[in-house]
């Protein structure tokens, strides 16, 4: 019986090795006695079998010889032919790929795998239809580890399998996976999303505060996606690179946390707003207590590494607001200014002290802090305000030497006139000026009233003098002028009398030399005063002092060399006037002006 050999059974019989041709002899033989039938011939078997022998080993075997060396030939040009390139009839998912180059393959699959990430599944349940790309849903073609497997398909193993490979071939193509990887993360993301977008996301158990009243709201069951099956869905398209249009999968969603977790985070919220905070500042002790932060608490339930807790916040804002409202009052103070004297050198006559307000913003963090770790004792933050003159730093405003003396004497007054001299030259003592800046008398001093100290006197207003609150202060803007003159201080505002006056012309003081201030209108803009500017580069300290009958006022700064000299004359018709100038210490002029005083 004769049989047709085929490359592919050829392949397949020396996979199976059929190789040799004493097995192919035996086999034939065997193959032959079955086709003779149940009862062999005694008298042809032997003959027959020799006739077969010697037909075999002149003819059948030396073609099969051939065959097999023409079949290992064509093996070897075959492998050659694609040494560096795909064996035919490969097919990576469903992109042909046989025969093409590593680089050419890859170009025809990324065109795919783009089509693929790019291409759509479609979810849809209750009326809404959701169509996200795959790439969306985090799928990414392993573009690599695919072209590798196809490579290699054909060239591993022995060298029967890698024959019967090219049987195979020649009967169907060869499939390889086009494989793929999910990106869970981005997957998990995407069902978030479906799941917000149903709005029936399950609800914990929340910790309520309301006052100091502790309470728990219980959790309730939600909807969502089944997350397993819509994946199993997901990845069978992917493995059959087929569309994908189903409806969602669903699966109830139960909450997290339940009523029952809460029951000792309860107990821990009701124990935190039951203890107060305590609050210092310097010497002062205060505490905020739970009823009064119970308003500014809210409780967050989550679940950490051992189980659901509570995760208090403060609205620090509103509590600061509060805080604010609260400790202003108690805390907030102006800066102090030293008061300044002069004994043998610039002397501390009353000390500094700093000012302060209340930094609400942080207050209400460092109570928040407190609250969360174990009530704390919270320090009130503040601002630190400087104060302009301090006492620790006497050396920093340069005053060491007198500059300028004046004095004048009010003897033969009455009461009220000389009480008011006193209780300005009072508010005048320690004041300060500084470098390049200008002196007020009216700011010195301040508002003359009764309130003050201020008594009735006689008042020269204009061409009229009566009685009026503080007759008598020009005594001392006089006396200030006085200094200031010989100080070499540069006058910036200055009104003569309008009467000449001769109770300011004792001790050899001529007409001219006073100064007058009137405190009327509305505004200290709108009052007659006296001005100087501080021309020097250091503070200058004004010392005003009375040893009745005289009130004297001495200027201290720092000598820079300067001199003064002044020159009295009568202009007539009852006007006077001194001109005065003013020396560098190199004798150049700095200032010359004369002061007339057109008295009526």
């Amino acid at each position: 019986m004769a049989r047709s050999l085929s490359g592919g059974n050829l392949a397949s019989m020396v996979a199976r090795g059929f190789g040799s041709p004493l097995a192919t002899l035996r086999e034939f033989e065997t193959s032959h006695v079955l086709d003779a039938g149940s009862r062999p011939s005694h008298s042809a078997g032997p003959q027959a079998i020799q006739r077969l022998r010697r037909l075999f080993f002149r003819w059948f075997l030396p073609a099969a010889m051939a065959l097999l060396f023409l079949l290992a030939i064509g093996l070897v040009v075959f492998r050659l032919a694609y040494e560096d390139r795909l064996y035919p009839a490969i097919v990576v998912g469903d992109v042909a790929v046989g025969g093409l180059t590593p680089a050419e393959a890859q170009t025809r699959i990324t065109e795919r795998a783009a089509s693929l990430e790019n291409g759509t599944v479609s979810f849809s349940f209750g009326g809404q239809t959701w169509t996200p790309t795959l790439s969306e849903l985090g799928v990414t073609v392993l573009l690599d580890e695919s072209i590798e497997e196809a490579l290699w398909l054909g060239r591993e193993g022995s060298s029967a399998s890698r024959l019967a490979f090219m049987g195979e071939i020649l009967d169907a193509d060869q499939v390889v996976p086009l494989q793929t990887q999910i990106n869970q993360t981005i997957l998990n993301a995407w069902f978030d999303s479906v799941d917000r977008d149903l709005g029936q996301l399950p609800v914990n158990a929340q910790i309520v505060i309301d006052g100091t009243s502790v309470s728990v709201t219980p959790g309730t069951d939600g909807m969502g996606v089944d997350r397993e099956a819509a994946t199993t869905h997901l990845v069978h398209a992917l493995s059959t690179l087929q569309p994908l249009a189903v409806s969602l999968p669903t699966a109830v969603l139960h909450p997290d946390i339940t009523e029952e977790d809460l029951v000792s985070v309860r107990a821990e919220v009701e124990q935190v707003i039951s203890k107060p905070v305590p609050i210092t500042f310097e010497d002062q002790q205060w505490t905020i207590e739970g009823p009064t932060l119970a308003p500014f608490l809210h409780a967050e339930t989550v679940m950490g590494s051992g189980g659901p807790t509570a995760r208090l916040h403060v609205d620090t804002k509103a509590l600061a607001r509060e805080l604010r409202t609260r400790f202003s009052p108690l805390v907030n103070r102006k800066p102090i200014d030293a008061v300044l004297g002069w004994n043998n050198g610039l002397v501390v006559i009353e000390p500094s002290t700093t000012g302060a307000v209340v930094k609400s913003n942080d207050f209400a963090d460092a109570v928040e802090q407190s609250v969360l770790n174990g009530h704390t004792s919270v320090t009130v933050p503040v601002v630190t305000v400087d104060p302009e003159i301090d006492g620790g730093q006497l050396d920093a405003y340069g005053i060491n030497t007198l500059l300028g003396q004046g004095d004048s004497n009010f003897d033969g007054g009455n009461e009220g006139r000389d009480e008011n001299v006193r209780v300005s030259t009072e508010f005048l003592n320690g004041t300060l000026v500084p470098p390049r800046g200008t002196f007020s008398f009216n700011e010195a001093i301040g508002e003359i009233t009764y309130e003050k100290g201020y008594k009735d006197a006689l008042v020269a207003t204009a061409e009229m003098v009566g009685p009026g609150v503080g007759g008598g202060v020009c005594q001392l803007s006089t006396t200030v002028f006085r200094a200031a003159i010989y100080s070499g201080m540069s006058i910036k505002e200055w009104y003569p009398h309008t009467n000449r006056l001769p109770d300011y012309e004792r001790d050899g003081w001529g007409p001219g030399f006073d100064a007058s201030i009137l405190q009327v209108g509305p505004t200290m803009d709108d009052w007659a005063d006296f001005k100087f500017e501080n021309n020097t580069d250091n503070w200058l300290l004004i010392e005003a002092t009375i040893s009745y009958p005289y009130v004297y006022v001495n200027i201290y700064g720092s000598d820079d060399g300067r001199s003064v000299d002044t020159n009295a004359y009568e202009m007539g018709d009852n006007a006077f006037a001194f001109t005065r100038v003013i020396y560098d210490a190199q004798g150049t002029v700095i200032e010359e002006r004369t002061f007339e005083s057109p008295f009526q």
